[in-house]
């Protein structure tokens, strides 16, 4: 072996060397296989969560969808949606006519969203009974809102027509109404439960039920009083109470259509869609600044014709002095967030990579002691001290990759093992299938393999220096 050796000559003796102790070699790789299965398996968690809260803002409702303040809006992560000061513009009924006409603008209309409990009435063993549900979110809505997405959501019944109708109407979440055992999940023959399909006839069950929602109105106090019942005197106390300030108040509102509410609204708090004129009467008793003509609306929804025309007709919109947040911002966001998440994630499942580092150093180490006559011998022939080098990190680099390699492919295969549970899980819950919590990405792989081989050549660094200083002479004499 003379002058320089060839690429042929460092690979076949680095994987040579590996072969002939594969015990230890297997237990070094072993090493950094756990090292990179855990980054890959939680980091893959942070953006597969990532990309499933993505998935669900990224609808065609949402992107066409701006909402419109008085005043410029933080976009921050840390004070997003907080007012930035400086001039206010009052939302009223005319700047809703203003805004219907500019350019790209499909419909407008006042956001009116009330939170309270669900509770529809119903009938248990013939008598008339106050079913509870979960907390909901009361949304008066226009005719004009009511978009592609919402009517093919429908699962049973329909919207109303118009906006000034005088029957209080009201359309509500599926989920809701089968959590409330007021529709039947079907069981299924592995046990699991199924929600009915769109049309199914057992919708028809809660259509025509009424939507209960009392509250207390702040009144006068006259209004307060109660009148006397018919053949009773007015109760002279309750005349010289001056405190009552509210009044409980009932509103019943009429089902007539229920829709698939994981394609609308939030998971936290679905929607019950009611007339936006009665949504207006609701928010003013709630204490809302919703329907006074002093105070304005608190924000509008803007409904664009085509996600393609968010941008210009939100920079539009901000022009003319309003505040705005669209979808893209919060999912700007929430990238933030998960951007964070999978930092710690994988700083976290890095640990064990970082153990693996010393199995390495160890593993050269010992090579070294074990083969000195063979480096003697090395030298004796030609090599050179940065050969020797590049012969041992080498090996540390390949140790680095074979273990990133199957670590990448067991982290992904487990993975793919819980997503499967998650999908059973959601399912028997009746929810998506398309359930996806850890996701494996090129740059994710990439990167950790990248990152596997570069701390591999790291920790083999030592070994490849104290091989290069041997003496041949003395590497000779050892046994």
């Amino acid at each position: 072996m003379s002058g320089t050796m060839r690429a042929a000559d460092l690979f076949r003796y680095s994987f040579g060397s590996l072969g002939r102790q594969k015990v230890r070699t297997l237990l070094t790789v072993f090493g950094v296989v756990v090292g990179t299965g855990a980054i890959v398996l939680m980091v893959s968690l942070g953006i597969g969560l990532q990309a499933q809260t993505v998935e669900f803002f990224n609808q065609v409702d949402y992107l066409t969808t701006i909402r419109v303040f008085p005043q410029k809006r933080s976009r921050n992560f840390m004070n997003f949606g907080r007012p930035l000061g400086g001039p206010s513009k009052k939302l009223d009924d005319a700047v809703i006519e203003e805004l219907r006409v500019r350019p790209g603008i499909a419909t407008v209309y006042p956001a009116i969203n009330v939170f309270s409990r669900l509770m529809i009435e119903s009938e248990v063993d013939g008598k008339k009974k106050d079913v509870l549900g979960q907390n909901v979110e009361f949304v008066g809505l226009p005719e004009s809102g009511m978009t592609p997405l919402y009517r093919a959501s429908l699962v049973a019944g329909g919207f109303w027509t118009g906006d000034a109708t005088e029957e209080r109407l009201a359309v509500v979440p599926a989920d809701a109404v089968l959590d409330m055992g007021l529709v039947k999940r079907f069981t299924t023959a592995d046990g699991g439960e199924l929600d009915p399909a769109k049309g199914d006839p057992v919708w028809n069950a809660v259509i025509g039920k009424s939507v209960k929602l009392t509250f207390n109105m702040p009144v006068t106090t006259e209004e307060a009083k109660d009148p006397p019942k018919e053949g009773e005197e007015p109760d002279p106390e309750e005349e010289k109470d001056e405190e009552v300030r509210t009044k409980k108040v009932t509103r019943r509102y009429r089902i007539v259509g229920v829709y698939d509410s994981r394609n609308i609204g939030m998971p936290w708090a679905p929607a019950v869609f009611i007339p936006l004129s009665h949504g207006k009467e609701l928010a003013k008793y709630r204490g809302a600044r919703a329907a006074g003509a002093d105070a304005g609306y608190q924000a509008l929804i803007v409904k664009v014709a085509d996600a393609s025309q968010t941008d210009a007709v939100r920079r539009d919109l901000e022009s003319m002095g309003y505040g705005t947040l669209t979808i893209n911002d919060i999912v700007e966001v929430i990238g933030y967030v998960f951007v964070t998440l999978q930092a710690v994630l994988g700083a976290v499942a890095s640990i064990g990579l970082i153990v693996s580092f010393f199995g390495i150093a160890n593993t050269m180490v010992m090579a070294i002691l074990e083969r000195t006559r063979e480096i003697g011998i090395m030298k004796a022939l030609g090599a050179r001290n940065r050969e020797i080098r590049r012969l041992f990190l080498l090996e540390a680099a390949a140790i680095g990759f074979l273990g990133a390699v199957l670590g990448i492919a067991i982290g992904w295969a487990f993975g793919q093992g819980l997503n499967e549970l998650a999908q059973w899980f959601v399912k028997q819950r009746g929810g998506p299938e398309d359930v996806s919590l850890f996701l494996v990405s090129p740059a994710l792989a990439g990167a950790t393999l990248a990152f596997a081989v570069v701390v591999a050549v790291i920790a083999g660094l030592y070994p490849a220096f104290r091989a290069a200083r041997l003496d041949p002479v003395e590497a000779l004499r050892s046994l």
